[in-house]
């Protein structure tokens, strides 16, 4: 029996067996281990509509079905899948995607900016991500921040200095509620060193740490919310940074996967 606390959520249950378990539910398919997970789902779309893409598996919810497709990329295997909003959501899709079979991951996405100077399109690896969210305490232990894992923060580093890619290794804040974004609490954010703010970046970090896989982020900067308004900059119709972006969580997924092999 759990230990009752003032606030529900720093009630964690070290146990690793939850009642309903990922892989009672889900079957495991024949496929790569490596997946790239984006949330622009033009760029999936585009590939689509390109014949690049073939559908091997499906994350179904009471809501939406977030097609898996495999795709040659450089002549190797690889999935792609579009994430799914939030941490709740993004929590479950990775549950999934691991009972199914893949273990090394890089999510790529859009984040706003906190900081002035940043700009529209620029690249940004989280080293870390300020657990405003809910998701990450059922999944390690309560604390304010949780580290991406620097192994996989190395390789994506080495990638991007290697093809002179400009970008910043910074601190994330993930948050589940964009319209509760307020000035104090973005100012305070901003004194712990947040570069960017999310909505899951502390949930991925967390499962992928609780069932130990391999997975790293890339956020590129949208939306502005240094200023004394609220600047879109016209993020959604970046279309060409977010193919681009695809492209290098593809390749940068491959080199992992390369990696986990070598490790073994």
């Amino acid at each position: 029996m759990l230990d009752k606390k003032e606030f529900p959520i720093l009630e964690y249950d070290s146990s690793p067996k939850a009642k309903i378990e990922p892989l009672n539910t889900v079957s495991k398919i024949d496929g790569p281990e490596c997946c790239v997970i984006t949330f622009f789902g033009d760029v999936i779309e585009n590939m689509l509509k390109a014949n690049r893409l073939k559908q091997i598996a499906v994350f179904s919810s009471c809501t939406v079905k977030l097609p898996v497709y495999e795709t040659e990329y450089h002549g190797k295997k690889i999935a792609l899948t579009q994430g799914f909003l939030g941490a709740a959501g993004s929590a479950a899709q990775l549950e999934e995607l691991i009972a199914m079979g893949f273990s090394q991951f890089i999510v790529c996405g859009a984040a706003g900016v906190l900081q002035k100077g940043i700009q529209v399109g620029h690249l940004v690896i989280p080293g870390s991500a300020v657990r405003d969210e809910g998701v990450s305490y059922h999944y390690i232990e309560p604390s304010r921040e949780i580290e991406c894992n620097p192994y996989v923060v190395s390789i994506m580093e080495n990638y991007m200095k290697r093809n002179k890619i400009p970008y910043i290794n910074a601190k994330t804040w993930t948050t589940e509620a964009f319209y509760r974004e307020t000035d104090a609490k973005i100012d305070l954010r901003v004194s712990e060193g947040c570069v960017t703010v999310e909505m899951e970046a502390a949930a991925f970090f967390a499962v992928s740490k609780f069932r130990n896989v391999l997975l790293g982020q890339i956020l590129f900067c949208g939306d502005d919310l240094s200023g004394i308004e609220w600047d879109s900059r016209s993020w959604c119709s970046r279309e060409g940074i977010r193919k681009n972006l695809v492209d290098i969580a593809l390749e940068i997924c491959l080199e992992l996967h390369a990696a986990a092999i070598q490790k073994r």
